[in-house]
């Protein structure tokens, strides 16, 4: 079967793929990036900094009481903000929204506010810190008793938990606790015992290796020299042995002028003495390693260093398939896919969906003369190349699939769909052709233009889900892989060749970008693609928001009037038409240019950092920067903003010009926002509100880190008396991140939700529209709303699908509707229907399979669920603008539904394989057939 791809984890990741029967309790990773596994076997993700910072540092402490003032000083070890206890509060408030949807009925685990702190009440076995720490304690008891194979089992075990350095991902962004140093040297204590263990096993040949660069880590360590000596002795290198005692003894004399322990002493006279007492005991069964040398170097580098670290996968043939198709170790950083657990699942989900996705396959051909034909040479001289792709697979949101000799697969939409997954996958192909051109190899080989190549395809595949046993892995079925390879054979070297459907895609976001896909530079595409994609339907006319565009223009004359910062939300799902709102907003602020400032911001992508790339933007459009201004340019315009703003005798000016130069700064971008800076950006705001009234327009806020947050909640609680108006536009899941967000501020902020159009106002776009495009036809203001929903994006997208000129392509389409549902409407919903809960996707497929309208019941009997729980969910989904219900039922005692929009019912019906809609639809005919006979 061409174009089989198949996802599991590594066995030492410490985190085991559930059995589809064996519904898993939540799990919390702290040994390594933190990680917090649900009841479903899915990560739970848990958004910003702050959040993971809190979550963290309370996973450290369990079931303890942990005081504000102490998380304040974990969170910000200087100065801190004046809101940092509400900041507090609010990762709190998130915190336990994420936590909710990963506990069972019992509530496994529960984050209390006690006094004078919060407590995480959660079983100590459920983290696995405290499953490392038994385990090591059970090894050292099994050890004194006697027992070193035991031991050396348990200590394995211990060390299994382990996925690099505790809490690697805040590490990297700036956590520096006392706790952390700690528990580094319980996992050195850990691999000491472990290769006690052993030697007093005999196996003296498996841990020479390890020892050698533990001792070379750790020179200090008197232990370890007195392990690694024991080693080399009973390996028949006494003489080595004795050089390294003797450079161990010259180290100690020279740093604390005294002399090694008598321990270390005594032993190395029994090896000078060729004691028989130290001779290896009789030979056990031999163990593998827990990991080759070369991954304990990595692991060593990463306690030092505390980068994020990677999980492992596996890339494995179908089913079936001959031994030459057994593919390679896998990249790290692949998340994990875990098959759907529980009895409850609805038919064919664990069979897989249809999805589109973006693949990127990347080729470095090894040179010649460096490579030849040893295999573990040539694995070791691409651990750089395959950690550039994994790291920049991460940054862009795609996931790291597998690697076939010199060629490396990212996969994008795997997990998560998103409208800009084809941007991605480009962003990221050319990311690492710019990295790997940079990258020096082993011997001060560079791969060279020539060398390396990068082919990105988009198209439809199965996301499949087996249910083999414990070893059971999703799989991504599908020619996408196999157009893929033909992409790249026919790429030229040095370059990145895109596949049609790519382009499109691509195209999709970056409207008014011009063509930056062309750019025959790398690093120039990727300039162009950084910028934020253009919002669609931002050129339409706007109808049916002439009172919230009202609202706006009061708050903003009541700002100036009272001359008190104001923040209001425009919340709505997408497509519903806030970025047109906003624009017309700030089309009426521009023409009152002599009057205020306008700002106007929309938060980056991913694949940039949210924090400080966002207020970098920020100062940047305050002080006229351009892209392309050298350094000194940025000098002289930060320089003469800021005497503009805080005038020529302002004590701490370049205080300020100095964390503001560090904003906008590329060397400086990324990382966490610390307080002064973020205090240097607010009082630049506050200088040009000053100035003149100020409108500052953030748009995405979804999308922002927990510091760009934070940033935007002060400036609402500004004590200063300044005229400012900050206008933000969300979706719904900001207020699930802060529930508190719009409604926390005393007359400072507030929120406003958006709704679909009504079927008047949707039938005056649609005509305006063709008025504009010189469209002569009739309109069917049933099908309009029937297909729409009343939503902006997919009226504008309806007025094109179905103002098409010519009487045959109209026929065509009208006939046929399905198999043309625009690009980005499809792009649009498959994302939104992603980014629900796994149970609310799960009834929405199941409603999806039957007819044009549906019912509660109907639902709960194609997914075999308790009609109490669909019914919560289809509420769900109806607040959620996916659903509408109908005031009365046809069938008495069981709520009717229909899809807001026929286009949201066929992405969703076209993502379930066609086995799960035959038997879906058998489920609710049968259903039908026992309730309502008539109806069908």
């Amino acid at each position: 079967m061409p174009g089989v791809l198949m996802l599991s984890q590594d066995q030492r990741s410490g985190v085991a793929v559930p059995r589809p029967d064996d519904p898993q309790p939540v799990r919390f990773r702290v040994l390594g990036p933190l990680a917090v596994q649900g009841r479903d076997g899915r990560a739970i993700p848990v958004p910003g900094t702050k959040q993971r910072a809190v979550l963290g540092y309370l996973l450290l402490h369990p079931n303890q009481v942990v005081a504000t003032s102490r998380l304040v000083d974990a969170l910000w070890p200087g100065r801190k903000p004046v809101t940092a206890r509400k900041m507090v509060q609010n990762a709190v408030s998130a915190l336990r929204t994420a936590l909710a949807r990963g506990n069972g009925p019992d509530d496994e685990v529960v984050l209390l506010t006690h006094a004078p702190g919060y407590l995480l009440r959660v079983d100590p076995e459920l983290i696995d810190l405290h499953r490392s720490r038994r385990l090591a304690e059970q090894g050292r008891r099994e050890l004194a008793a006697g027992s070193p194979a035991a031991a050396a089992e348990s200590f394995r075990q211990a060390l299994a938990q382990w996925n690099g350095a505790v809490l690697a991902d805040l590490v990297e962004a700036g956590a520096s606790w006392p706790e952390l140093a700690a528990m580094s040297e319980e996992r050195q204590a850990i691999r000491e015992d472990r290769a006690d263990a052993e030697l007093r096993c005999g196996r003296h040949q498996t841990v020479l290796g390890e020892l050698r660069l533990l001792a070379e880590a750790d020179p200090l360590n008197e232990r370890l020299c007195a392990l690694l000596m024991l080693a080399l002795h009973r390996n028949g290198k006494p003489v080595e042995a004795l050089e390294l005692y003797r450079r161990q003894r010259d180290l100690i004399a020279e740093r604390f002028d005294s002399e090694p322990t008598r321990e270390l002493r005594d032993l190395e006279r029994a090896v000078r003495t060729r004691d028989p007492a130290i001779d290896p005991p009789a030979p056990a069964q031999t163990v593998p390693p827990l990991a080759p040398p070369e991954e304990v170097a990595a692991d060593l580098a990463a306690d030092r260093s505390a980068p994020p670290a990677a999980t492992r996968t596996v890339f494995r043939p179908p089913p079936g398939a001959p031994p030459s198709a057994l593919v390679t170790e896998a990249l790290p950083s692949a998340p994990v896919l875990a098959t759907p657990t529980g009895e409850d699942a609805p038919p064919g989900h664990a069979a897989g969906e249809r999805k589109r996705l973006s693949a990127v396959l990347v080729r470095v051909e090894p040179p010649a003369v460096v490579g030849g034909d040893d295999a573990e040479a040539f694995d070791i001289r691409f651990r750089e190349v395959s950690a550039v792709v994994a790291e920049e697979a991460a940054r862009y949101g795609g996931t790291v699939a597998g690697r076939i000799g010199s060629t490396l697969l990212m996969l994008f939409g795997v997990f998560r769909s998103r409208v800009d997954d084809a941007l991605r996958a480009v962003r990221a192909g050319h990311a690492v052709h710019d990295r790997l051109l940079r990258l020096a190899l082993p011997l001060g080989v560079v791969p060279g233009a020539g060398r390396v190549r990068v082919a990105v395809s988009t198209g439809d595949a199965l996301v499949r889900f087996t249910e083999a046993g414990q070893d059971a892995a999703p799989m991504v079925v599908g020619a996408l892989l196999d157009q893929c390879l033909r992409q790249l054979e026919s790429a030229e070297p040095g370059h990145i060749k895109l596949c049609d459907a790519t382009r499109r895609a691509a195209r999709l976001v970056t409207a008014g970008l011009g063509d930056p896909l062309d750019s025959g530079s790398a690093s120039a595409a990727v300039a162009a693609l950084g910028r934020s994609p253009a919002a669609p339907g931002a050129r339409a006319p706007l109808v049916e928001r002439e009172a919230e565009l009202d609202v706006l223009t009061a708050l903003f004359n009541q700002a100036v009037r009272t001359g008190r910062p104001h923040q209001i939300s425009v919340l709505g799902e997408p497509g519903v038409g806030k970025t047109r709102l906003v624009q017309e907003f700030a089309r009426l602020v521009g023409a009152r240019a002599e009057d205020a400032h306008l700002l106007r911001l929309r938060m980056p992508v991913l694949g940039r950092p949210t924090g400080r790339t966002a207020l970098g933007e920020l100062v940047g459009l305050c002080a006229g920067l351009h892209p392309a201004d050298p350094p000194h340019t940025v000098d002289d315009k930060l320089s003469a903003a800021l005497r503009r703003w805080l005038g020529p005798r302002v004590v701490d000016r370049e205080t300020v010009l100095g964390h503001l130069r560090a904003l906008v700064a590329p060397a400086h971008t990324g990382g966490v926002l610390d307080g002064e800076a973020v205090a240097a950006c607010r009082r630049m705001l506050e200088a040009l509100a000053a100035e003149r009234p100020l409108v500052l327009v953030l748009e995405d806020l979804h999308l922002a880190d927990d510091g760009v947050l934070d940033f935007v909640d002060g400036l609402a609680e500004s004590s200063a008396r300044i005229p400012l108006l900050v206008v933000t536009t969300a979706r719904p899941d900001l207020i699930e991140r802060r529930p508190t967000w719009g409604g926390g501020g005393y007359r400072t902020t507030s929120t406003m939700h958006l709704e679909p159009l009504s079927q008047d106002a949707s039938a005056r776009l649609v005509s305006r529209l063709w008025e504009q495009w010189g469209v002569r036809r009739t309109l069917d203001r049933s099908d309009l709303t029937s297909v729409t929903g009343g939503i902006p994006l997919f009226v504008v997208e309806y007025a094109a699908l179905f103002g098409r000129p010519s009487p045959a392509e109209r026929a065509e389409v009208c006939g046929a509707w399905p198999e043309h549902l625009p690009e980005r409407v499809r792009a649009v919903v498959t994302e939104h229907i992603d980014a629900l809960r796994p149970q609310a996707k799960a009834v929405l497929r199941d409603a999806s399979v039957q007819g044009p309208r549906f019912w509660s019941e109907a639902v709960a009997a194609v997914g075999g669920r308790e009609v109490a729980e669909c019914e919560r969910w289809l509420a769900h989904l109806e607040r959620r603008h996916f659903l509408v219900r109908a005031d009365r039922s046809s069938i008495p005692g069981s709520d009717e539904y229909v899809f807001r929009s026929a286009w949201v019912r066929e992405v969703t019906r076209l993502s379930v394989l066609q086995p799960a809609r035959r038997e879906g639809r058998r489920r609710a005919d049968a259903w039908l057939a026992e309730r309502a006979a008539g109806i069908r």
